[in-house]
């Protein structure tokens, strides 16, 4: 990645982003022609830059599908880290983005349960419900994952989530 890119996208700098684009208007193209599965959206979103966020994602809303090195997408590191914000602004993109699959074919949701991100998972299952039906390379559950890492509180939402879903 550019060297001034990635300075701007550290620090959510999107006057210098704008700047960027204004000089080289395929520099974001550029960058993903170089198979960087590691995009500037990667970088601003682990920065927590949710109007930096935005703007990648008004400029280049493709770059929300990629996976990075690790096997996270852009709803799996903000799930991991329980950011709500970018959560619903990644999902403003599309609904099907909760079913990218990551390192051992885990969706957002697989993560945000590991972890316990109850207000995450609530985004995510409110997005697109059925994902919650969606299993690991490993053949497990949301309810598998729910258990084996003792998040109960996950456990108990995702029961109400099947119960309430069941009956439409």
């Amino acid at each position: 990645m550019e060297r001034r890119l990635l300075e701007a996208t550290q620090k959510g700098y999107i006057k210098e982003l704008n700047d960027l684009i204004r000089s080289n208007g395929l520099v974001l193209e550029e960058m993903a022609l170089e198979g960087a599965s590691h995009t500037s959206l990667h970088v601003a979103r682990v920065a927590g830059h949710l109007d930096f966020v935005r703007e990648l994602l008004k400029l280049m809303p493709e770059f929300v599908e990629k996976v990075n090195a690790y096997g996270l997408g852009l709803l799996h590191i903000a799930a991991v880290r329980g950011d709500v914000e970018i959560a619903r602004e990644i999902l403003r993109v599309g609904q099907h983005l909760c079913s990218v699959k990551g390192r051992e074919r885990r969706n957002p949701l697989h993560c945000a349960v590991i972890i316990g991100e109850l207000d995450v998972m609530k985004v995510q299952l409110s997005a697109l419900p059925e994902s919650v039906k969606e299993i690991t390379a490993r053949e497990e559950t949301v309810l598998h994952l729910a258990m084996k890492n003792n998040r109960f509180d996950a456990v108990i939402l995702l029961v109400e989530h099947l119960k309430q879903h069941k009956k439409e």
